[in-house]
């Protein structure tokens, strides 16, 4: 990969096709982890009171949402209040149907450039007002990698940044670095 460059209203970059099958695969991971375990989506009844559909919102989804079991999960969607169950699971209620959707349609913003691309024929064109969608993408998938590693600080990331090359886990750290290194170029090009 490249480094992100602003031309006009679009930020752009050359991928290759592994780099564009690698983003690709990691993008559609996450949309089925985050899709895991999610309601289907709730017919409401078309109103112009907005206090008429949040009663009806309220009314048809009884079930608390439990902290998800998964780590990743747990990082995507935090605990908002670890020392209060019944708070906690009331925030979840109210916020993580939406939260997950919302995380859904960014990765989709994503996967539709990715396809642009021809798998790395053409360069990787992101308009402006996709920026934020594609680095909330990238955080959510380096928050995800850094999960599944096990980094929980900097002191953490560089241990294992120093692992051998034969180590299993050495290729998802460069994975996290490239990430990385595409929301710092991504930021800088703006």
């Amino acid at each position: 990969m490249k480094k992100f460059r602003r031309r006009g209203g679009l930020l752009s970059t050359q991928l290759t096709s592994y780099e564009v099958d690698l983003l690709r695969s990691l993008v559609g991971q996450l949309v089925d982890m985050v899709s895991e375990g999610m309601p289907e989506p709730l017919e409401v009844e078309e109103s112009d009171d907005p206090f008429a559909r949040w009663a009806q919102d309220l009314q048809s989804d009884p079930d608390q949402p439990e902290m998800p079991e998964d780590p990743v999960l747990q990082r995507l969607f935090p605990n908002a209040y670890p020392h209060d169950p019944e708070a906690s699971s009331d925030f979840r209620r109210y916020t993580e149907r939406d939260l997950r959707a919302k995380k859904i349609a960014e990765s989709q913003v994503v996967l539709r450039a990715l396809e642009e691309t021809e798998n790395g024929a053409r360069e990787l064109q992101i308009r402006h007002e996709e920026v934020e969608e594609w680095l909330r993408t990238l955080t959510n998938l380096r928050l995800a990698v850094a999960t599944r590693l096990g980094i929980t600080d900097a002191e953490s990331a560089d241990e294992l940044a120093e692992l051998p090359e034969d180590d299993p886990r050495a290729f998802m750290m460069s994975v996290y670095d490239w990430l990385g290194f595409a929301q710092e170029t991504m930021i800088n090009a703006l």
